[in-house]
This record gives structure tokens, sequence and C-alpha cells, in this order.
């Protein structure tokens, strides 16, 4: 599952992330050094974001040992073919114009709007989700007071207001009894402190309700305006309800299916060691018949294995796309175990807001379970040469040709090859698409005609 867990900027486990328009999600300090870069006034990379729901009073004291994204790899994010757009210059500041920022998963630049990262929600969900697998993998560490002098004592409680973890005798130190600090409601001790819930980026106000139209979280303020006349909008419970319903019955289909999915990975797999040990076999027969030939076949033989090669390129490339795919939707594989963390979540605003990007994921994986057929085959049977009658022909032999022949496409091979060079007095057979075509011996010339007119 930790890949799912990883920022596309800096390939570290996310640090108060944001969600882009786009779905995908990004460290919010990856992405103000992206946006820096390209030229655009940004806040200080070091502060956390002010909106949703966080302030400058709620930064973590931790935060200051974030690692900034390497130089180098902000380079080739912005060399990779995308992000090429011009920046939003200092002196351009009278005329605001949309921030574009370019996503290194979609690839391609996601508008952000005029107000840049502060029209973002900072996705709680899935830094509690991080927060949750950073404290799996690290059991025995334990987190220390921040106010003992040393040596430290291990943390009991922690404070969302004074953003700090505390052992019991200095959380009562610095939470004396009568005093307004006296009323902070103490959490179990934590390196990241996060907003209790979503705020609307713009008004600050707690979000109630979700905008189908926009699929975007509102709240009451948002809900009025103008921008939002006649879009269809829900409470976010009923959002909340309807999208875990749905995540919930996908994911069910798939862990449910857990044999079959087993299943098909054995095919797949299988299917791909045939394609190798066939098209090898493939190769060699054609490399041992071209060996009797003489020099004039070179040609020949070099196009006949760059066609074998060509399709079981293709076809190995196929089938090791779809067996990932298909690995992907094992249980506790990444997006399956990302997903069963999402479940967890019961603050409904934020569920809504995580779960909306990953359900149309396992949507597509439950249709690809659905909908299962290896990709390619690994026969390579028809890959054949019969050169028995054609020898005295060596100058004079191509493949067929005439008005009828198929263009050669080969990534849409048969799963049994067509025949290269086969020759019969009544019929030549050359088809490199999805059904063979029988060519007449008339008016073409098969290779016994030829051997005729010789």
């Amino acid at each position: 599952m930790e890949r799912e867990l990883l920022c596309p900027v800096c390939k570290e486990m996310y640090k108060q992330p944001l969600v882009l328009p786009c779905m995908h999600n990004a460290c919010h300090i990856c992405a103000t050094e992206v946006l820096l870069q390209q030229g655009y006034i940004c806040p200080d990379p070091t502060s956390e974001p002010t909106s949703p729901a966080s302030t400058p009073a709620t930064r973590s004291p931790r935060l200051g040992r974030r690692i900034v994204p390497k130089p180098e790899r902000l380079d080739r994010l912005l060399k990779s073919g995308f992000g090429t757009y011009p920046g939003r210059k200092r002196g351009n500041a009278l005329h605001p114009q949309s921030v574009l920022f370019p996503c290194p998963l979609c690839q391609r630049d996601v508008d952000l709007g005029e107000r840049g990262l502060g029209s973002l929600f900072r996705n709680l969900t899935l830094e509690r989700v991080v927060e949750r697998y950073r404290h799996t993998i690290n059991v025995n560490a334990a987190i220390m007071c921040q106010f003992c002098k040393p040596p430290q004592l291990e943390a009991t409680k922690g404070c969302t207001e004074c953003k700090s973890s505390f052992c019991n005798e200095c959380f009562k130190l610095y939470h004396p009894w009568g005093t307004q600090k006296a009323q902070h409601e103490p959490i179990p001790p934590t390196l990241t402190f996060r907003p209790k819930g979503l705020l609307c980026p713009e008004h600050r106000e707690e979000v109630t309700h979700y905008c189908k139209t926009c699929q975007r979280l509102v709240c009451q303020l948002c809900r009025v305006r103008r921008t939002h006349t006649s879009h269809k909008i829900t409470p976010v419970l009923s959002a909340y309800q309807a999208l875990k319903e749905k995540l919930t019955k996908s994911l069910a289909y798939i862990l449910s299916n857990q044999d079959t999915v087993q299943a098909q990975i054995n095919e797949l797999e299988e299917t791909l060691r045939l394609t190798e040990v066939n098209g090898t076999q493939a190769k060699e027969e054609i490399v041992r018949l071209m060996n009797n030939l003489s020099s004039l076949l070179e040609e020949k033989r070099a196009a006949l294995l760059n066609a074998i090669e060509d399709c079981r390129q293709d076809r190995v490339r196929r089938l090791q796309t779809q067996l990932q795919e298909h690995q992907a939707m094992m249980e506790n594989s990444g997006m399956v175990g990302y997903a069963q963390e999402v479940l967890k979540e019961t603050d409904q605003p934020c569920f809504v807001q995580a779960a909306r990007q990953l359900y149309h994921r396992i949507l597509r994986a439950t249709d690809s379970l659905q909908a299962f057929r290896p990709a390619a085959s690994a026969s390579f049977s028809q890959f054949q040469v019969d050169i028995s009658r054609e020898v005295k022909l060596l100058t004079d032999l191509i493949f067929i040709k005439g008005v009828f022949i198929p263009k050669l496409r080969l990534p849409f091979l048969t799963p049994s090859f067509p025949s290269l060079l086969t020759g019969s007095p009544h019929l030549a057979t050359a088809s490199f698409s999805d059904h063979d075509e029988k060519l007449p011996s008339q008016p073409l010339k098969t290779f016994a005609g030829l051997v005729n007119a010789k």
C-alpha cells in the first residue's frame, strides 16, 4: 500500500497533501516549490496551507524538518514535456490569471484558478492513512514529550490547540486547572497535528453540502452564491452515504472474487511464459531454415525476425500491463489496501473528498475483472516458413502482394501468427489483420506459378 502514500513529486510519504482538481494529491511544500520554479508568486513554502481549516496557528512544530524536493527532481518534472506554459510573473499582479500546475501523474497542466493553492482542500483522510501506516511499520517508535528536560519521557497525550505532545506531568503543567488551556481536549500523542474538519478555503466556514455539478464540497455561503445557481447540491451526509455505499460494494466485489483474480493472474503468467518460450522457438526455427539458404536470404531473414520480434514485444507489453493491473486488485495490494483504510474514515466531508477519486479507480478495476480476457495469445504456431519449392526463387522471394492484401498492422496481429511465407499450386496466404484472407491464384502469381514461369 505504500506506493499509494508517496508524493509523486518528492517520492516520500505525503506531508499535508493537497487535492488537485484532477483528483491527484501533492504535498503542500512540493506544490509550492513547483509553482515557484514556474515563476508564480506563492506563500512561504515552509508554512502550512491556510486552506482549508488551517491557519498559521496550527502549524506543526516538526514541519521545519520536512525535506524540500531536490532541485534536480523539480527540473526533471518541469522539463518532462508538460508544464511548459509561461508562469505568472510578479509584474502581472494587477491582472491575475489562472494558475496552472503541472501534475506529474496526469502529465498535463491542471488549472488551479486565480487563487492557486489557496483554493485547494487539504486531504485530511490521506494524512490519517499515512499516519496509521507509519505507526504500523514503526510500532516500537515511541513519541517523546516535547517539553521534558533530558532525559525525555514518552508522550502520553497530544493537544490539537497547542500542537504538541506531552507526558502526563507536562500536560498538567502546561494546562493548569482554572485556566483557558485546561479546556483543551487531549488526544493520543502524534507528530502530525491536523484541523478537526474541512473548512471552505474561501469563506473559512464548515463544509455542509456537496455540489454534484462542480463535484466539490461547499459551505452555506458558497451554496447561495451565483456560481452555484441551478447546480445540483446535496447535503454532505447524502453524498457520504451514497459514495460510501458504492465504494463498499465495489470493494466487496473485488475482495469476494480473489480466487478469480488469482486464477486470472496465473493464466496471464502462464500465457506470458508460453509467449516467451514459443516466441523464442519460432525465432530459432526461422534462423535454422534461413541458415540453409544462400546469402541472398540474409535480408529476408532479418525482415522475418523483425516481424516476429515486434509482435512478441507487443504481446509481452500488453500481457505485462494486464498482469500488473490484475495484481493491483489482489487483497492487501496498494489500491485495495488504501481503499480499506479510506473506508475507516468517519469524517463525512473528508470521506467524500477522498473516496470520490478512489471510487473511479475501483470501478475501472471492477470492469476489468468482469470483462477479463488475456490481452494476447501465446501461440506462434503460424509463424512458419515452407521453402521446399521456393529455393529456386530466392532472387524474387517476397511477401505476396495484391490489391486484397491487408495492410501491415503489427499491434493487431491475431493470436495465431500468420504464415509469412507459404506456397501451394492454388492458394497463398499472407495476413497481418484480425482474420486471414484467402488470396486466389489468379490474377496473382503464387510461388508455384513463379516456379512454372521460370
